[in-house]
């Protein structure tokens, strides 16, 4: 604004300079005439009146132009500040929009750190939950699958157990299996009925009982008998109608049942059963039983008759004692006795040397007859005819193609005497092995016996542990004429090799002396 106005009064002054000259020029000749003062004095006042009118003119119009200037410095001035205004308004619009979406953005942060939080402590919560109820779920399947395997286990003793309610155990232990194995399997259903059967085995233990009912005594059924019983230690019935006695005695075996009917008993044990069985009618009168409630093997045997038995019969009752494993041994013995009856055999034949033979052979020889000689060999058909064959075959060639020859028919010759020796070797091997498979078996049944009966008696251990030694025995009786077979045959194909190598060797000597 300042710049302006001293920028309009110099162009005022500048052009009151420019007047002045002008007038000064428009009167050349006034310096030539005299003038009167007045007149003079008049002009110089016409002029300044005319000069400060166009003066007056010029501030005027520069006036009016300075008043339009700041008229419109004015408006652009006040345009400028109304913008200003409404760029402030909206940069505190702005401010105020933006402190409230700032607060917006603050509490919706707040919540949704909250928000995941909770989101976070939901899914520790549910992870929680889902690995306490696998753990849950695993540990139902172990007890579930500990019961059944229980299941089986017993189901597979029962028919070796005490005998008396069997088919009730049986059926009680069919429903627990099926309980634990249905489409939607109860093991506690299942460990009820199981404890149960378990429960009622165990009280059969600590108890006793007299009874009359029906059973089979030796070979007829349904006899009218008395029967009494002391926990699982004894159990004798003596027949109504005739008096017979049988009583349930341990077998003393590893393998089949553990128990079993003896009405084979000596006449004076026989009575006194008869006796304890009478009066155990009366329950005011203490009973004796005349049997060891250990009921060992040597029990048994001392209180059946005993007769004199056949080899084949013993035969039969070492092998039954040896167990399952006895069949493999028997076939393992079979097959190396064959094997070793065909090597023999074979060996033999493949093996023979002809004196008449070799005499022809020589004779042949001698006379460069070889067409003959090879004739000769090819009909005796054995390992040394063979090989001389081929060296004789190429007697009419060079040394070098006699000796390829012969190392062929070596190599053909030798595979066939060896043949079967290494499976006849194995079988030797194999027959202690499995005698030791049976014994380690054996000693297991053993020991699973004692820890279901228990014992007290050191012969019982014993009588177990002599069974279970059986298919030892049986196994390097086996194995040891086996390799006995084995050495022979192998020193015989030695002896036959050797006959080979000498007199190929002899015959190329002398075919070839050069």
């Amino acid at each position: 604004m300042l710049f302006s106005t001293s920028h309009t009064d110099c162009h005022v002054i500048l052009l009151a300079l420019l007047l002045l000259s002008t007038n000064a020029l428009a009167w050349p000749w006034s310096s030539d005439k005299k003038k009167n003062p007045e007149e003079q004095a008049r002009i110089q006042d016409s002029l300044k009146r005319e000069e400060l009118k166009n003066l007056q003119r010029e501030v005027d119009a520069l006036t009016r132009i300075r008043l339009q200037k700041a008229d419109s410095l004015e408006k652009l001035e006040a345009e400028h500040w109304r913008k200003r205004y409404a760029e402030s308004e909206l940069s505190e619009e702005h401010q105020v929009t933006t402190r409230e979406l700032d607060g917006r953005y603050s509490k919706l942060s707040t919540d949704l750190g909250r928000v995941n939080e909770e989101v976070l402590a939901s899914k520790e919560l549910t992870s929680d939950a889902e690995e306490k109820a696998l753990s849950d779920e695993n540990a139902y399947d172990a007890l579930r699958m500990q019961i059944k395997l229980s299941i089986d286990k017993t189901l597979g003793d029962v028919t070796g157990d005490y005998p008396l309610g069997m088919n009730d155990r049986l059926l009680r232990l069919k429903e627990a299996e099926n309980a634990v194995e249905g489409k939607n399997p109860n093991a506690l259903s299942a460990a009820r009925i199981f404890l149960g059967d378990q429960l009622l085995r165990h009280e059969m233990t600590y108890s006793q009982s007299f009874e009359n009912t029906i059973s089979q005594v030796g070979s007829r059924p349904d006899v009218k008998v008395n029967r009494l019983r002391l926990g699982t230690v004894f159990l004798g019935e003596v027949a109504l109608d005739n008096q017979n006695v049988q009583a349930l005695i341990r077998s003393g075996a590893l393998q089949g049942k553990v128990f079993e009917w003896n009405s084979n008993l000596p006449q004076e044990m026989a009575s006194q059963i008869q006796k304890a069985v009478s009066e155990a009618g009366n329950s005011s009168v203490e009973v004796a039983v005349p049997i060891d409630v250990l009921q060992n093997k040597a029990v048994k045997n001392s209180i059946t008759d005993t007769q004199e038995l056949s080899f084949i019969e013993q035969a039969k009752a070492f092998f039954k004692k040896g167990g399952i494993v006895m069949y493999p041994l028997m076939l393992v013995a079979i097959f190396a006795l064959l094997l070793s009856l065909e090597r023999f055999i074979v060996l033999t034949l493949r093996g023979r040397i002809r004196k008449q033979m070799m005499n022809r052979f020589i004779v042949y020889l001698e006379n460069s007859q070889f067409e003959e000689a090879a004739e000769l060999c090819l009909k005796e058909n054995t390992s040394l005819s063979m090989v001389l064959f081929a060296v004789v075959n190429k007697a009419r060639e060079n040394r070098e193609a006699a000796e390829k020859a012969l190392q062929e028919a070596l190599l053909r010759e030798q595979p066939k005497l060896d043949r079967r020796m290494g499976l006849l070797a194995a079988m030797g091997t194999i027959a202690p092995l499995l005698g030791l498979l049976g014994t380690v078996t054996g000693i297991i049944t053993l020991f699973n016996v004692i820890t279901e009966v228990g014992t007290n008696d050191a012969r019982v251990l014993a009588g177990g542990i002599s069974e279970a030694l059986v298919t030892t025995e049986t196994g390097l009786i086996i194995a040891i004429p086996v390799m006995i077979l084995h050495g022979l045959l192998s020193e015989k194909i030695e002896k036959v090799t050797s006959e080979m190598y000498v007199r190929s060797t002899s015959l190329l000597n002398q075919l070839f002396e050069k």
